[in-house]
């Protein structure tokens, strides 16, 4: 029995056909594969990108109690690097460095960090901070750490300082001292109102970063404050003392007319509420309700001589100032009362005709600025 043989098969057009479109389908397939190995790659420079502008001027994502608390190497040392090297290197060991700036998974090398995705290097100029790279050579790639560096450096702090009275300080010696995160100071003074300024029109650098505020009255009494200075940003601290800036001297409990109503004279216990020792050694009789002189000034009881008493046609009336010599310190935080007396008033300069006091108001300025009024 003979067997016949199937000559069925491919015709050389059937293969060529084939074999064109095993072609196109690895082409669609190698392309759709570098597509996305390319978006891959994208992607992760971009994230890479986004950690070096974090690095450079910190997160501002990162808070506590509703506070930015991260502002990266510009926070710092108070100037962009020079090179993206100094984010994870401390070449000048300033004590200001505080990094590495960069997140762990970003250097599993020490130069692995300035290069993208795809081994291209990044290019930084500290003058613009901007950071460049090539990426795949057709869409080159481009971030800023800033919108602009003057933003980060060109900021304003401003606010008011108050006593315990809610009074401005006058005459009174205040000043407000800021010092950045990356060391140095600046001084502005306090004004007669109260207000004081860190400004760029004030010829102040104020840049972004967690920077001390120290208020000072005198030479012992001073208040800290934290400030968070944020791009672009007008920051409002106000401090308020709690001692007084004027009055430091004052009177406690009552006037006291030693003799009875019809005395010529009488004394009142002041007080010292600052913090420091005051030395009285004038006090000005700035108003009188009446036209009265007085012919001796005591203290705690004693006459202050050779000065008082005063003779005839040399007592003391409003507008005038008595000497207090030797000059009296009163210690602070009210630790000592001091007992003031006035005597002898008459209704002349001269003296001849005393004068009941009884009602009538007085104020007297002492040679610190403090003011007390008495109705005896």
């Amino acid at each position: 029995m003979r067997w016949k043989m199937n000559k069925s098969g491919f015709t050389l057009m059937e293969l060529l056909v084939v074999l064109l479109i095993i072609g196109v389908l690895s082409s669609v397939a190698i392309r759709t594969i570098d597509a996305t190995r390319d978006r891959a790659l994208f992607d992760q420079t971009t994230k890479e990108l986004k950690q070096l502008v974090y690095a450079v001027v910190g997160n501002p994502d990162l808070t506590m109690d509703g506070r930015r608390i991260d502002f990266g190497f510009y926070g710092d040392m108070g100037r962009p690097p020079n090179d993206l090297r100094e984010l994870v290197e401390n070449p000048t060991s300033d004590p200001h460095w505080h990094g590495p700036y960069i997140r762990r998974e970003l250097t599993g090398d020490s130069v692995g960090f300035l290069r993208d995705a795809w081994g291209n290097p990044y290019t930084y100029d500290k003058n613009s901070g901007v950071i460049t790279t090539v990426g795949n050579g057709k869409y080159p790639m481009t971030t800023r750490v800033a919108d602009s560096l003057p933003q980060l450096m060109n900021n304003t702090i401003v606010g008011y300082v108050t006593d315990t009275d809610n009074n401005p300080p006058g005459d009174a010696s205040v000043g407000v001292y800021l010092f950045p995160s990356n060391g140095g100071g600046m001084f502005s003074p306090v004004g007669k109102g109260g207000y004081y300024e860190f400004s760029q029109k004030k010829g102040d650098t104020v840049r972004v970063g967690i920077h001390r505020l120290v208020a000072h009255c005198g030479v012992t009494d001073s208040i800290v404050r934290w400030v968070t200075v944020v791009p672009r940003s007008k920051c409002v601290v106000d401090f308020r003392f709690s001692r007084p800036f004027r009055n430091l001297l004052k009177m406690v409990g009552t006037p006291r007319i030693p003799a009875g109503v019809d005395s010529s004279g009488f004394e009142f216990d002041v007080v010292n509420r600052h913090a420091e020792n005051i030395t009285v050694d004038l006090i000005l009789l700035e108003y009188i309700s009446d036209t009265v002189y007085f012919r001796t000034l005591a203290i705690d009881g004693s006459p202050q001589t050779p000065y008082y008493p005063r003779p005839d046609d040399s007592l003391i009336g409003q507008g005038e100032t008595a000497l207090v010599d030797p000059a009296v310190t009163i210690a602070p935080d009210l630790a000592q009362r001091v007992t003031f007396g006035f005597f002898g008033f008459a209704s002349t300069r001269s003296g001849t005709l005393n004068v009941n006091i009884h009602g009538k108001t007085f104020r007297f300025r002492f040679n610190d600025g403090s003011e007390i009024t008495v109705k005896p």
